[in-house]
């Protein structure tokens, strides 16, 4: 089975496990320590590529794992993960204890967007996770990682109401999810992640001023990579995500398609302005789903 793994400094290793069979889609990350932890685990058919990594690595128990949030395309694979490693738990937001024992109602909601054919076939079906796996954060909460170093869980709205990013002091590494959005492939260009139904800007531009309050070296996405200008990428997606609200709010009678299809054809326009190639354009375009963008944007300008 293809691996995909970049260790870096402070031995964190970035994991791709090829979601919808993509490179560079989703980033999963180990830190190994005296006491070490997986941070994300993708979608449910991801799984085999993130152990066949795990186990290239010589890793072949993993105690624990922390979420960013309750998004399918990360936690997909929790169950599966708590299955193979029987006293595996997981840290996540408090809602998880609602969702992930009985993940019926957030894969229905999911299928309203992506339909249930296509959710089977690019991320696969969600296992339960019993609630004695489950670990609830609290924010500023510390994780310790041994030898003095910890974890900090800190809580994040604005993408999501159950969002939480990871930062390693240690490292100065900031373990974001989707809080600043998506980098296809591994470049310095930030595209926004709006969904509905929780997408606030208010709420998502005080996480990221309070985010660039730390001391970063380092941003790891998970959509994609880790990357080490973090201030520089921090403003540049507050700045796209102004763009994004004020052109879809000049869009008022079209409906969700068709505006998904104009953003689209606007968005390609502007990346060959700011000279970026076509397979990196391609690989921005294709991998975004542009309808739940407009909902989202749409959701929250009538709040």
């Amino acid at each position: 089975m293809k691996q995909d793994i970049k260790k870096y400094s402070n031995n964190i290793y970035q994991i791709d496990v090829f979601m919808e069979e993509k490179p560079g889609r989703m980033s999963c990350y180990y830190i190994d320590s005296t006491d070490p932890i997986l941070i994300e685990v993708g979608p449910s058919n991801s799984f085999p590529y993130l152990i066949s990594s795990l186990e290239c690595l010589g890793i072949n128990n993993v105690n624990r794992s922390a979420m960013t949030h309750l998004h399918l395309d990360h936690i997909g694979g929790v169950g599966h993960l708590v299955e193979k490693y029987k006293n595996h738990f997981v840290y996540i937001h408090e809602l998880g204890l609602k969702h992930l024992p009985n993940p019926e109602k957030l894969w229905k909601a999911v299928s309203t967007i992506y339909t249930e054919e296509w959710l089977r076939k690019n991320w696969g079906e969600i296992k339960p996770t019993p609630v004695k796996n489950i670990h609830t954060l609290k924010d500023e909460q510390k994780i310790s990682l041994g030898n003095q170093r910890n974890l900090q869980a800190i809580y994040g709205p604005g993408h999501a109401k159950h969002h939480y990013t990871f930062y390693d002091e240690c490292s100065g590494t900031l373990f974001m999810g989707d809080t600043l959005g998506l980098i296809y492939p591994h470049g310095d260009f930030v595209q926004p992640n709006l969904p509905p139904p929780d997408f606030n800007k208010e709420l998502l531009f005080d996480t990221l001023d309070k985010l660039s309050k730390l001391e970063l070296k380092y941003l790891a996405l998970a959509h994609f990579g880790i990357h080490d200008n973090p201030y520089l990428l921090i403003e540049n997606a507050k700045e796209s995500i102004e763009v994004w609200i004020k052109f879809v709010s000049n869009l008022p009678t079209l409906s969700n398609a068709e505006a998904a299809k104009v953003l689209t054809e606007w968005l390609g326009s502007n990346y060959k302005v700011l000279g970026m190639d076509d397979n990196t354009i391609k690989n921005y375009i294709n991998n975004s789903h542009f309808e739940m963008q407009i909902q989202g944007i749409r959701n929250y300008l009538t709040k």
